[in-house]
């Protein structure tokens, strides 16, 4: 093998167990992390919610096809709550309904007193709020389909205190204080606490990334990075067979390739945020140490070796150009290839879920 091939694995293995080892050690001996609240994160492993019929606080029918087209966030609340609810809506009014008003999120807050939150009471609990009537609903219905929608379908706790008293300080409804993220389709997506400001920020910053248009783009990612991958592939197999312009053809258009998914990488992270791997434990120490080395080496190999490399070729240079291109190769391979590696396990690996 050429040396220069040699070199350029070198540095794939060197930066790759040194991402590895500075991951683990991190794992190990780094700070411990935060205790976890109760809540859970159900990534792209949620589960369709089925039929149900609603009434809004306008008193027309809300059905799962009024909400299938949007993302939304459901609140479970009564108007007679003394305590919890007012927090929750509270959480709702001055943490959802402006941040997540421009990224057309909608609010659902649903009653688990339905019997006393006819329409109109729903009505003016929410002017009390100042609750968007086009972005925030309020819903109600018959009582048993309202519980069998909280216990069987969002799998919440509902249970009416027959010894509280409405004048008293005790809630006559126990229920869940979590906001569930609900995505198109009707996908229950994820559980997060509203009295834990770092959960309620999670949320908004996930319901922002679903309802964006840029959602998409990871997929386009990763077939970017698989069709410059197999681009240079080819265009090895081509220059090693003396066929030049073939080789010449490869590489440019990889170039291109790998040129467009950069603008793509920056407007979806810009459109939506860093995005958190879901599973724990050693599936973690993997990805991190990925994600690490593709990381340094795009930014500190591809982008300059490659840019040495085109340079080298324009003018002609073709002998220094085919020993830097040797170097060069197996690190934009390994970048290309880890690009859907991390793709695959950022947002299709099966790993569980985490709060």
């Amino acid at each position: 093998m050429n040396a220069s091939y040699r070199l350029g694995i070198l540095i794939v293995a060197g930066v790759v167990l040194l991402s590895a080892g500075l991951v683990t050690a991190w794992q190990v001996y780094g700070p411990p992390p935060e205790p976890k609240r109760a809540g859970q994160d159900l990534g792209d492993l949620g589960y369709e919610l089925g039929s149900f019929r609603l009434t809004e606080r306008s008193g027309r029918a809300v059905t799962e096809a009024d909400l299938a087209g949007d993302v939304w966030v459901a609140a479970f609340v009564f108007t007679r709550c003394p305590m919890s609810c007012p927090r929750i809506s509270s959480v709702m009014k001055k943490d959802l309904q402006g941040p997540l008003g421009d990224a057309g999120v909608r609010l659902v807050s649903i009653s688990v007193d339905p019997d006393y939150d006819t329409p109109a009471v729903l009505a003016r609990y929410a002017a009390g709020l100042g609750a968007d009537p086009d972005r925030w609903w309020f819903l109600t219905g018959k009582q048993d389909e309202v519980v069998d929608l909280i216990l069987d379908r969002f799998h919440l706790p509902i249970e009416k205190d027959p010894g509280a008293d409405a004048d008293a300080k005790v809630e006559a409804v126990r229920h869940s204080p979590r906001l569930v993220l609900v995505d198109r389709g009707n996908k229950v997506s994820g559980y997060f606490d509203s009295d834990d400001p770092k959960a309620v920020a999670k949320l908004v910053a996930k319901a922002r990334r679903k309802a964006s248009w840029a959602r998409k783009l990871p997929a386009v990612n990763a077939t970017l990075n698989g069709t410059c991958a197999l681009l240079l592939m080819l265009g090895w197999v081509l220059i090693l067979t003396k066929r030049a312009r073939g080789h010449a053809a490869c590489m440019i258009s990889a170039v291109v390739v790998s040129s467009v998914f950069l603008g793509c990488y920056l407007i979806y992270h810009f459109q939506a945020g860093s995005v958190e791997f879901p599973g724990e434990g050693w599936p973690k120490v993997v990805y991190r140490s990925i994600l690490l080395s593709h990381t340094v080496l795009a930014t500190f190999g591809v982008v300059p070796l490659v840019s040495l490399t085109l340079i080298r070729a324009i003018r002609k240079d073709f002998h220094r150009h085919a020993s830097i291109a040797r170097v060069t190769f197996p690190i934009w391979l390994y970048v290309s290839i880890t690009g859907v590696v991390i793709y695959w396990m950022l947002y299709q690996m099966p790993v569980g879920t985490s709060s």
